[in-house]
């Protein structure tokens, strides 16, 4: 009775064993992935390892107490119990190594993304600081380039009323040459002038003269006739 539950014990411990060689496979193949966090599969791998483990360890601890009480079970079935507890013990240290290597890796790959974001942080921030001196310089040109316009605009008007004012003593200058011209000729004419205006005077005194005479006469005329 003991032979055969040890033999029957030890059936589930060999499933346990293929089924932990076939888990432990698929696990290590996280080791060549650079993720900087554990996915679901991943967790789901170590979580049945962790419990295909503790399921051997109990049908070990099956063993252990079918041959403690079981004097006449075969050597051959005692070695078979001893590598069943080599096989787990290898399987842990496997285990253990390749959840080292995937959280040494993971380390690795958060340390390196860390490092990268603040690299990339610092790359932002220069661009920024980089874009920022070239803003400021960009507009200081602009505004620098608004008051030299400004400047150019108010030297261009002043130069324009200086133009209009110049044109405009050029226009009083020809009107009082011209008024000057026509003084200047009109006394040249004056002497002219006063010359008729006298001749006219001795003319109408002449023709006043001539009729008063005329009308003396008819008085005389009348009164004596």
């Amino acid at each position: 009775m003991s032979s055969a539950t040890f033999t029957q014990t030890r059936s589930h411990a060999l499933s346990l064993e293929k089924q932990a060689d076939s888990l432990l496979s698929r696990y290590s193949a996280f080791q060549n992935l650079s993720n900087t966090n554990s996915s679901d599969e991943e967790n789901e791998l170590s979580d049945s390892i962790s419990e295909n483990l503790e399921k051997r360890e109990n049908v070990i601890n099956t063993l252990n107490r079918i041959s403690e009480t079981d004097t006449n079970l075969s050597t051959s079935k005692l070695q078979q119990l001893q590598r069943h507890k080599e096989i787990l013990s290898e399987h842990k240290r496997s285990y253990a190594k390749i959840k080292g290597v995937i959280n040494e890796e993971r380390n690795r790959n958060n340390l390196l993304f860390s490092v990268r974001s603040d690299i990339n942080a610092h790359r932002e921030r220069s661009s920024n600081n980089s874009n920022n001196r070239d803003l400021n310089a960009n507009d200081y040109i602009l505004d620098e380039r608004v008051r030299a316009d400004n400047a150019n605009s108010f030297a261009e008007r002043l130069l324009q009323q200086a133009y209009n004012t110049r044109d405009e003593l050029y226009s009083q200058r020809a009107y009082l040459n011209n008024a000057q011209l026509r003084m200047m000729g009109a006394v040249l004419l004056i002497p002219g002038i006063n010359v008729l205006i006298s001749r006219i005077n001795t003319r109408r005194k002449r023709d006043t003269l001539i009729l008063a005479t005329v009308i003396a006469v008819c008085i005389l005329i009348l009164f004596f006739f």
